[in-house]
């Protein structure tokens, strides 16, 4: 069974090349290295399986053709967790992007003090709920970890304040603010 499950959790280091890169699981490496095999090939199960789910959201919305309703995002303030570490706070330039319904990006985020420390956020706008900051290993909050359902006051701009989450970038006392774009 040992032999069986360390074949398996190999298979999966070479298939996704994570085991040796925690950080794209956004676990640093002495906490990785503290678990198990049986744990370090459950997190890895769990990343394939997220992945694949925001692979297929993403090839939906390909197909979708042209989506109507568009966000424009901005997120500022407060801290987030950068690699390759991912064991101190720090705080990040201010971001703008748009995002129409049934589609999920990939944002950039770069150190406020160092512009070679960067980061992925990664959000969603699906079933009238934005998702920010989906965990890489959690199923729970594998599409995001911070969800903020349609609001009329979109129309005009909402701004959501001390946002916290316990995904990749782990947001720390972040504002984010939401306004639909007409």
């Amino acid at each position: 069974m040992k032999i069986k499950l360390s074949l398996l959790l190999i298979i999966n280091i070479f298939l996704f090349g994570c085991a040796d890169n925690p950080e794209r699981l956004g676990i640093s490496e002495d906490e990785w290295s503290s678990y198990s095999s049986e744990k370090q090939e459950s997190l890895l199960a769990n990343y394939n399986k997220i992945s694949k789910e925001r692979r297929r959201m993403i090839a939906e919305q390909e197909n979708n053709g042209l989506n109507i309703e568009v966000l424009e995002v901005n997120i500022r303030d407060g801290k987030i967790m950068l690699p390759p570490a991912f064991v101190n706070w720090q705080r990040y330039k201010p971001v703008h992007f748009e995002i129409s319904k049934g589609e999920c990006q990939d944002i950039k985020l770069t150190c406020l003090f160092n512009d070679d420390a960067k980061t992925t956020l990664g959000v969603c706008y699906n079933n009238n709920k934005l998702y920010l900051d989906p965990s890489r290993y959690e199923t729970i909050s594998g599409i995001g970890a911070v969800s903020i359902p349609f609001s009329p006051l979109w129309m005009t701009g909402f701004v959501y304040k001390g946002i916290n989450s316990t995904g990749y970038v782990r947001f720390n006392d972040v504002t984010v603010e939401v306004k639909q774009k007409t």
